[in-house]
């Protein structure tokens, strides 16, 4: 198993930074907050299962999305043009100082178990939504020790959420809604470039007589 080159270190780092700008973890803490009601005991039953369904639900794309791709035989370039437009909407969206699809989910009723409200729908579709699983798995290499090393960073991800949400509670009186509001809008331009970039790979795959002029040019 040799050491991942530079290109392919290069695309594990735009995903990694796309996965977290869709996931906007500084989005999630007023809605972790909510659904705990401030209280320190139901943010960790929270925090917990909703970061390791995320976990599971990202490891799941990257190692057989490709072949649930082939099973429906959609190509990858196809589906990163997909992906692409799903997730441009979401950073412009973010640019606005939305939060990305929160708006549906309100915090849990009382006679739902904080277990299954942190795996649905904080888990997924909150965390885990379409355009995360999309970037995942048109992004995830081909080759065992890219799985690997994208499989490690996600978890690293994963794990940072987790310490986030945990932190929920002094995170949001030391931020604010306007430090808040500025990281959303940053977050909201890496995710749109990101989507254009996806959307160019798609087609300069799909069609390379683009590939051959954009190289010639």
């Amino acid at each position: 198993m040799g050491p991942l080159g530079t290109g392919e270190v290069m695309d594990l780092t735009n995903t990694a930074v796309g996965v977290l700008a869709v996931t906007d973890p500084i989005g999630l803490v007023p809605v972790v907050l909510a659904a705990s009601e401030g209280d320190p005991e139901r943010l960790r039953r929270l925090s917990r299962p909703a970061c390791l369904t995320f976990l599971v639900t990202l490891l799941a794309s990257c190692w057989f999305g490709a072949a649930i791709l082939q099973l429906f035989a959609i190509s990858l370039a196809a589906f990163r043009i997909a992906g692409g437009l799903i997730l441009l909407p979401m950073g412009l969206q973010m640019l606005q100082g939305e939060t990305v699809g929160l708006r549906e989910h309100q915090p849990a009723h009382r006679s739902e178990s904080d277990a299954f409200y942190a795996v649905v729908p904080i888990g997924i579709p909150i965390m885990a939504g379409p355009g995360t699983l999309s970037l995942v798995i048109s992004q995830a290499p081909q080759a065992v020790p890219g799985k690997l090393a994208l499989s490690a960073v996600l978890s690293l991800i994963a794990l940072g959420v987790y310490l986030l949400l945990r932190a929920a509670l002094p995170l949001s009186h030391w931020l604010g809604p306007l430090a808040i509001g500025v990281l959303t809008r940053l977050m909201g331009v890496l995710l749109a470039a990101i989507a254009i970039e996806l959307m160019l790979d798609g087609l300069l795959e799909s069609f390379p007589a683009l590939a051959r002029a954009a190289a010639s040019g």
